[in-house]
């Protein structure tokens, strides 16, 4: 039987907030999951046949004219020898403009340019929305730059293979937990810092409990972030694998001990040559060893989060405080990048609401140039009945309030909400919180500024009831991406559709040099940063 690794961190962290850096989160069922605006992964577009530069981004002195806009897309990677860029060609799926209009729009489609597209007739002062798939900026920049920052090559060969087949000789491990072992199971992740490559091993057939060497072919390893990325000795390109196992975390106030996990050893192998093909096991082999360990003071003021159940929405209950520690290699000093392996990850009990104070350790086998970045995570579960006459009620978990920052950042205060929910969420000026028929094809979202923390910027997500991916079920729409200035908005037309049933997530979010107008994502990095949601009750279309 297949054994999977039950805590991905990628997955449960790095993008279910704001994203690292470099990302566009998106959902299709409500759990977090990486979604490019534009990229290699996202199949819609091409690379541009244009050499790499180090500053391919033009300035504002590049917009001929004031009643233009240009819009330009760069990727920028992060290696050891520094960030490269590449300018990205966007031909296949264009963006366009969306000029508001007395409650319509109308749309303004662009020229490619050597830079991006240029689009003509928007007066300066304009406020647009700039549409590019299911994402939308609202802005009234004159230039406005879309790329992203990624971690590893910018020479990197990308495969379609998601998942690869490994043959594992590892000896010296620390002895084997099962899964389900009370202290917490153990698991293997593979890292790399040349290439944008991290993810879990997944066994087939699980070591036995005490087991320290481990031969076998029954195991394969998914790429948490991206297809994988052909392997290339010359270019020093390699693996970590890291073992995470449960440590010792003191008790919880009813007694209780608690426990957690973080990396207990290690080895980075050489680097070698390996084409993902989906059949072709890739071979891992070496001793691992311990890791030196590392500090976390942590004063976790949870009644702090739990306070604000009602705020995010009147049926939100808490779930499970997450707090976890994540590398990341080659990060900038403005901010993070990706995902690079987990540190530490230490889950307290659902609706836990007391100061937890603690000291933790967590084994750290990389660099000191990588970066070490925390996040406290609390999680709510939102229900709502469905508006289908079915009496049915639909309950997703969203992780609702995240603080992150460096470590040393986390424990030099106590951990409390940067900001809290937006207030007063409306639908064309009526309280969402009331389940209702939108009579308008393009309902006006409001809401009113949260009471703690000063937001950079607000996101709003659409989401869609779909029965057909299953009951329970929600997929993404769009995302709008606003100013913190801005406290409203209009959803574009065309989103809604007849006879459906949808709900709104609008995320508040307080991120240490957020640029939204000019540079919304790649500025979605910085730390400090926190964010907090709003959900709205079901609202169906006629």
């Amino acid at each position: 039987m297949k054994a999977l690794h039950p805590f991905s961190l990628w997955a449960a962290v790095c993008l279910m907030g704001l994203g690292c850096a470099g990302s566009e989160p998106g959902s299709a069922d409500g759990a977090p999951a990486s979604v490019h605006m534009e990229g290699p992964a996202a199949g819609d577009s091409a690379w541009a046949e244009a050499p790499l530069c180090s500053e391919c981004a033009p300035d504002d002195g590049g917009v001929p004219a004031d009643d233009t806009v240009l819009v330009t897309n760069h990727e920028s990677y992060h290696t050891l020898a520094g960030v490269a860029q590449r300018p990205y060609d966007m031909s296949a799926n264009p963006p366009h403009l969306l000029v508001p209009d007395a409650g319509t729009f109308t749309r303004i489609d662009g020229t490619a340019t050597d830079g991006g597209y240029l689009f003509t007739g928007v007066p300066q002062g304009t406020t647009y929305y700039l549409r590019r798939n299911r994402t939308v900026v609202v802005t009234d920049a004159r230039h406005v730059e879309i790329g992203t920052d990624l971690l590893g090559r910018p020479d990197a060969i990308l495969t379609d293979i998601g998942v690869t087949p490994l043959e594992l000789d590892l000896s010296n491990l620390a002895p084997w937990a099962p899964y389900g072992s009370a202290a917490g199971p153990s698991s293997l992740e593979l890292v790399s810092g040349q290439l944008d490559v991290a993810g879990d091993v997944y066994f087939y057939d699980e070591p036995l409990a005490g087991q320290t060497h481990v031969t076998t072919t029954q195991a394969e390893s998914w790429n948490m972030g991206l297809p994988f990325s052909v392997f290339e000795a010359a270019r020093g390109d390699a693996l970590y694998v890291n073992q995470l196992g449960a440590v010792d975390a003191g008790a919880l106030p009813n007694g209780n001990a608690l426990t957690s996990l973080t990396v207990v050893r290690s080895v980075e192998l050489a680097p070698f040559d390996f084409t993902p093909d989906g059949v072709t096991p890739l071979p891992l082999s070496g001793v691992m060893q311990s890791v030196p360990t590392q500090a976390l003071s942590v004063d976790w003021r949870l009644p702090e989060y739990t306070a604000r159940a009602a705020q995010i929405h009147p049926s939100a209950t808490p779930q499970k405080p997450l707090l976890v520690v994540e590398a990341g290699a080659h990060r900038p000093e403005s901010g993070w990048v990706s995902y690079s392996g987990t540190l530490l990850r230490l889950e307290l009990p659902t609706g836990a609401s007391f100061n937890f104070t603690r000291l933790l350790s967590y084994g750290t086998p990389f660099p000191s140039t990588w970066a070490r970045v925390g996040s406290a995570v609390y999680p709510f579960r939102y229900r709502d009945v469905l508006p289908d006459g079915s009496g049915r009620t639909f309950s997703m978990s969203f992780h609702n309030m995240i603080v992150r920052d460096r470590v040393e950042g986390l424990a030099a205060a106590p951990l409390r909400p940067r900001v809290t929910p937006p207030r007063g969420l409306t639908i064309d000026g009526l309280d969402a919180n009331v389940q209702r028929q939108v009579s308008s094809p393009s309902p006006v979202v409001a809401w009113l500024p949260p009471d703690v923390g000063n937001p950079t910027g607000y996101r709003v997500a659409l989401h869609r009831y779909d029965e057909s991916l299953g009951y329970g079920r929600a997929s993404l729409q769009l995302y709008i991406h606003v100013p913190g200035s801005t406290t409203q908005v209009r959803l574009p037309p065309g989103v809604l559709l007849p006879g459906s049933i949808y709900f709104l997530l609008v995320t508040a979010m307080d991120v240490t040099g957020h640029d939204v107008k000019s540079r919304p994502f790649n500025t979605l990095g910085g730390l400090p940063q926190g964010t907090a949601d709003v959900i709205s009750s079901f609202f169906t279309t006629p």
